[in-house]
Order: structure tokens, then C-alpha cells, then sequence
């Protein structure tokens, strides 16, 4: 850069000395206006002056080239599956209950009430034999939507039970999202069910007597989380098994549920469930 610059120096110079001596003769030739045109003359003639630096650096300079940001790669659309409403049909149609027998008879344990076309239908337990409903659907990746309420019963106490696998007995093996009003949103296993961690809701989740609650859980790649009233409660993660049927537990409280409604999810993409040490044989419906 140093050498360009000295390059151009002497150029210049020469330009100049031998402007400088036209301009001197003509002084002495001349007188008046003439005077002003040659010092015009000069300025043009410096001015056309080539200029090697200016064409060297044009030359090397290469303009910048703007590469439009694209952004991040669209990720693919995953079709959003409808939600799936487990109080639309008859109760054996979507359900079944052990005991056996508490889906059916006079007074049957559970019941779907629903006074008019116009009534949300509520599914009704009177508590009266401890045992649980279960979908007759399995499902793996999903998320559950309900509202529950304890007419009378401030102890009032159930629970849902998540990937049980047709065991007829209490209680199956599953992953319980606790219900007992004192203690709603609690998580843990039960039965050969494991998880790597448990949760410990903080006390008062549950709304007073009478007043329905709101309950949300999203199960996806071995991992559940639960909210409670609009609260996140926590998650576990780990579990096993990770697919299998969902039941609502009668234990001893008169409890009402509506709203039930589920959706299946893909699956998760950060982390697979781990491998199942129950076997499949008894997952069906």
C-alpha cells in the first residue's frame, strides 16, 4: 500500500512541474483575462490527470455479495389430530370397569347423566365398590383434558390411572395422578409401574366443595406433565410402561367428571420412551 502511494506521489508531481512552468511562460505572454484561463487550463489538466491508485483500487475492492436470510429450515407441519370426546357414546361402548359388574345392574357404580340435548353429560361414581374405568382404546402419546368435582366430600378421594394394562385387580400397575382433594396433582407409580422421579403437589390445588376442577395432562416420549386449575404441578420422567389403557378410580367418595376429551400426539422427538419391562401381551383392548 505504501509503494501505491508513492507511485501516485510522483505522478502528481510531475504533473504539477510541468504545469508549473506552462503556467509561468504564459504569465509573462500574457496579461488580463488570458491569466484566468490559464490558471483554468491547469486545474483541467490536473484534474484529467490519470490516476493509477484510483484504478488499482477499484479493481481490487470486490463488492459484497447480500445473501438473503432464509432463517431456520421449516420444519414439517404434523397434522393436529381431533380431540376425542370419551363421554359421546354409551359407557361400554368407550369403557369397561373392573369389577365387572359396576357398569352394569340397577345402580351401577358409574353412570353417564345428562338431563337434555342441551346439558353437558357428567359421568357420575358413587364411590360404593372400589375398583376403576378404563378406555376400552389404548394410547401412548396424548393429551387429557377433564374437570372433577366432590358434591359433598371435603376427604373426597380418586384418582387417574394412566397406561394400566388389563389387570383385574386393586391396584393395577399404572402411573396415578392423584385426586384426593387435600392432595391434588400429586404423580407417582403404582403396582410394577416405574418413573424416575415422582411429584409432591403443593397442598390447596384443589378448588372448594362442589366447584369443578380443571385438570390437564400431556403424556409424550415417556414423559408426563400435569396441571391443575391453570397450575403447572410437575413432571415425571422415565416412565414404564409408556402406553396402555386410561382409568378414573372409584375409592370410596362420590365424584363427578365431565369434559373428558383426548387427543393423540406425535411422538416426542427429543427423547424415546424407555424399554418396557412389562410385556404386551395383556395391553389390548
Amino acid at each position: 500500500m505504501r509503494r501505491h502511494n508513492r507511485n501516485h506521489d510522483s505522478v502528481i508531481r510531475r504533473h504539477i512541474q510541468a504545469l508549473a512552468g506552462l503556467t509561468f511562460l504564459t504569465l509573462f505572454r500574457v496579461r488580463g483575462g488570458l491569466l484566468f484561463h490559464c490558471a483554468g487550463s491547469c486545474i483541467a489538466l490536473l484534474m484529467a490527470a490519470p490516476c493509477s491508485c484510483q484504478e488499482t483500487s477499484s479493481a481490487s475492492v470486490q463488492p459484497a455479495v447480500v445473501v438473503p436470510d432464509e432463517g431456520s429450515p421449516a420444519k414439517p407441519k404434523v397434522e393436529e389430530l381431533p380431540a376425542i370426546n370419551l363421554l359421546s357414546a354409551p359407557l361400554q361402548k368407550q369403557w369397561k370397569a373392573y369389577p365387572e359388574d359396576s357398569l352394569a345392574g340397577e345402580t351401577p357404580v358409574w353412570s353417564l347423566v345428562k338431563a337434555d340435548a342441551d346439558t353437558v353429560a357428567q359421568l357420575v361414581c358413587t364411590g360404593k365398590i372400589k375398583g376403576f374405568l378404563y378406555t376400552a382404546e389404548t394410547f401412548e402419546n396424548f393429551e387429557l383434558e377433564l374437570q372433577w368435582k366432590y358434591p359433598d366430600d371435603n376427604d373426597g378421594n380418586s384418582g387417574i390411572l394412566l397406561f394400566t394394562r388389563n389387570e383385574q385387580r386393586i391396584w393395577p400397575t399404572s402411573v396415578q395422578i392423584q385426586l384426593h382433594q387435600p392432595k391434588v396433582g400429586s404423580v407417582f407409580p403404582s403396582g410394577d409401574a416405574k418413573t424416575d422421579n415422582t411429584v409432591d403437589a403443593p397442598a390447596e390445588l384443589a378448588r372448594p366443595i362442589n366447584q369443578w376442577n380443571d385438570c390437564k395432562v400431556v403424556c409424550q416420549g415417556g414423559r408426563i406433565s400435569v396441571e391443575v386449575n391453570g397450575m403447572r404441578v410437575g413432571e415425571v420422567t422415565g416412565v414404564r410402561p409408556a402406553s396402555g389403557h386410561i382409568a378414573l378410580q372409584s375409592e370410596g367418595s362420590e365424584v363427578h367428571f365431565r369434559q373428558l376429551r383426548v387427543r393423540r400426539l406425535p411422538a416426542s422427538p427429543t427423547e424415546a420412551a424407555r424399554p418396557d419391562p412389562a410385556t404386551d401381551s395383556d395391553s389390548g383392548s
